[in-house]
């Protein structure tokens, strides 16, 4: 039972949030040139949606949101249920099968005779084969921002920004520095510290951003949870007191945002990018690639694949329909694997074809649920772990799904509202700030958007 003064103290600090958010608008209002709307999007990598839906989950001020604005059942990824695809879908509306990216970075060396590799400091311009909604913002002469966004290295439409791997000398590292924020040398050995340190910081960086900057659309992307759920699994306190974290982190983000004098005309975002399973077992398929013969240095078609979790890629070169048919064979029915896919089977889930990209597999591969695909190509093909989390899996998974709120200026106060896809939250930016994102496959959430003076009649959310 909880202390009846702890208990007091947890009342007024729901009160103090709920007085905070108070002054978000219920209706939209024309703004004028200098009084631009804003949008601010923050993604809390891995919330899986049944996170969100426990009731006496630790995060008033997501709470607060989804009473003042809408929120969804849940949102569903595209496929692959991993960062770095589901980011881009986010900001693009289009899934991997356009965009490309289908791991967290590039692959590389993919159908030679050397293993692949996973390049995560590929530009921007390499990995997205389509526009984003931040280019549409630039082009429409918007300001923009990003704190710690994927497949955005060198993005020329990005007008201030603190990256994953900070840059000492740039100018909200230097600012930061001047603060007394962090240190030269925290800023140069950046990942030894602990995720929820980083995550501090690149908060306070999207602070100084809103302070000193005002961007029109903000890209903030938090990994906390995700760090804990892949040491820990899903659905134990370890997770639910790094959402308390995080809660914390969004409340200074609008916090700051008030501050500035912004927050009546501010739309604040929350997604997620997918959620998280727990896993006991683990697969290493180059091993079966190996005993197969398929990586000596006789091979007449050298075969490597790349694990990710939930699932794993198979590159071969000069791969004929014959010889993806073996490697089905030598996959299908092996305990842990849920499925072997073709380039054309895995295309009706929204995958790119080899014909498309370099970076499609020749087969693709889905582990069981409590599997999970992991690196090396010696010892037996499964071995156990202890629990841990794991993500990649089909996007149909119930635990795959992720979060997504909206409060703010031009949100309707609709509560609930049904499950959608990810790719509508980038035509929906898109539609806040005013700008086009061309032909894409999302479709703005009109239903939760206030009808601006002379607006044709909402369409109705799926």
């Amino acid at each position: 039972m909880c202390p009846a003064s702890s208990l007091f103290r947890d009342l007024v600090a729901a009160a103090i949030i709920l007085v905070s958010i108070a002054t978000l608008p219920l209706c939209a209002q024309a703004a004028p040139a200098t009084q631009r709307p804003k949008v601010v999007v923050i993604s809390l990598d891995a919330f899986g949606a049944a996170s969100l839906h426990e009731p006496e989950l630790p995060a008033p001020t997501l709470h607060a949101l989804m009473r003042r604005g809408a929120y969804a059942v849940s949102m569903q990824p595209i496929n692959p249920t991993i960062t770095w695809p589901n980011h881009t879908a986010m900001v693009t509306g289009d899934n991997a099968s356009l965009h490309h990216v289908l791991v967290n970075g590039l692959i590389v060396n993919q159908r030679t005779a050397t293993p692949p590799r996973v390049d995560m400091g590929a530009s921007k311009a390499r990995l997205v084969a389509v526009p984003t909604v931040y280019d549409a913002a630039h082009r429409a002469g918007l300001t923009t921002a990003q704190v710690d966004w994927v497949a955005i290295e060198d993005a020329n439409s990005i007008d201030w920004q603190f990256a994953e791997h900070p840059d000492p000398d740039g100018a909200i590292e230097r600012d930061l520095l001047r603060q007394g924020v962090v240190t030269h040398d925290q800023l140069v050995h950046f990942g030894a510290p602990s995720q929820a340190w980083r995550d501090r910081i690149y908060t306070r960086a999207a602070i100084d951003i809103i302070r000193k900057h005002h961007p029109d659309l903000l890209l903030l992307h938090l990994l906390a949870l995700d760090n804990i759920e892949h040491e820990t699994g899903f659905g134990n306190d370890s997770g639910r007191n790094t959402i308390a974290f995080l809660d914390d982190r969004v409340k200074e983000v609008i916090d700051a945002v008030r501050a500035a004098g912004e927050l009546d005309r501010t739309t604040f975002i929350i997604v997620s990018d997918h959620g998280q399973q727990s896993v006991h077992q683990r697969l290493r398929p180059n091993v079966l690639l190996r005993q197969a013969g398929l990586q000596s240095g006789a091979a007449a078609q050298p075969t490597f694949c790349i694990a990710d979790g939930g699932f794993a890629l198979v590159f071969q070169p000069h791969a004929t329909a014959a010889s993806i048919q073996r490697l089905q064979e030598l996959f299908a029915g092996r305990p842990g694997i849920r499925s072997a896919l073709t380039p054309a089977q895995a295309a009706q889930d929204g995958w790119p074809t080899p014909a498309q990209t370099d970076q499609a597999p020749d087969l693709l591969l889905y582990a069981a649920d409590g599997y999970e695909f992991v690196e090396g190509d010696t010892g037996p093909f499964v071995t156990p772990t202890r629990q841990v989390g794991a993500h990649g899996y089909p996007n149909s998974d119930p635990l795959m799904q992720g979060i997504f709120i909206a409060a703010g200026f031009g949100i309707r106060p609709r509560g609930e509202i049904p499950a959608f896809p990810n790719v509508d939250v980038a035509p929906t930016i898109a539609r806040l700030l005013g700008v086009s994102l061309g032909t894409i496959q999302g479709k703005p959430l009109t239903d939760i958007l206030e009808k601006q003076p002379g607006e044709r009649p909402a369409r109705t959310t799926p």
